[in-house]
């Protein structure tokens, strides 16, 4: 892609991730901030593929004078994501509905930040139509604790369904907050959707999904 981006003299979005950062050490984390990343744990091939690909990136740019765009996406969620992607917005709202324990791995004091689909892809437009060249950090600020979020989905789902706490994951990065001062700046650019208002929506499309999924076939 970055050979035909330099022959077409296209400009090139790479899709980059908060997994740069790895377990971090800075809180939030700024785009300046190098990460901290196992590189032989069982995160880091995702984690360190992303970080070569920017290096990649960057090497085109700086030898070829590729116009490259890099977004460091942070958990991103909404209707149409994929039910089984084994990511925590998806667990939870699937086992939520279906009655079944909600998995947290630890005490659930770990967190994370979860943008709204319709949120990033305005960032990525902004980013896109933009001159910086530089990464930027596309994610919601506001930060939630695992425990907190479980008890945020089974509020809304309408569940009663028991939490069960798992031994912690290895590399499970402790800490996850983006600090989107660039993008505030550079591209004019935040999150507008409040947590409950895109979970009410995601969970309604899982609903939806397994309604149609788990109907006997005689029924269809």
């Amino acid at each position: 892609m970055l050979g035909l981006a330099k022959r077409t003299r296209a400009r090139l979005l790479l899709a980059s991730t908060s997994e740069v950062y790895g377990d971090p050490e800075k809180h939030p984390q700024s785009e300046d901030y190098w990460g901290n990343v196992n590189p032989i744990g069982p995160r880091s091939c995702y984690d360190e593929g992303k970080r070569a690909a920017e290096a990649l990136c960057y090497a085109y740019k700086r030898r070829s004078n590729v116009d490259i765009r890099v977004a460091r996406i942070f958990n991103t969620y909404g209707p149409r994501m994929q039910m089984n992607d084994g990511r925590v917005v998806s667990n939870f709202i699937l086992q939520a509905l279906r009655g079944q324990p909600l998995t947290v791995y630890g005490e659930g004091d770990q967190t994370r930040s979860f943008q709204f689909v319709t949120d990033l892809v305005s960032g990525l437009i902004a980013l896109m139509a933009s001159n910086y060249s530089q990464p930027v950090n596309l994610g919601n600020p506001d930060e939630h604790t695992i425990g907190e979020f479980a008890r945020t989905v089974l509020s809304l789902a309408n569940s009663s369904a028991p939490v069960h706490r798992l031994q912690p994951a290895k590399d499970d990065p402790h800490r996850r907050k983006p600090d989107i001062s660039v993008a505030k700046r550079e591209l004019a650019w935040q999150p507008t959707v409040l947590l409950r208002d895109g979970l009410l929506q995601t969970i309604h499309y899982f609903r939806h999904r397994l309604s149609v999924d788990e109907k006997p076939q005689n029924e269809l």
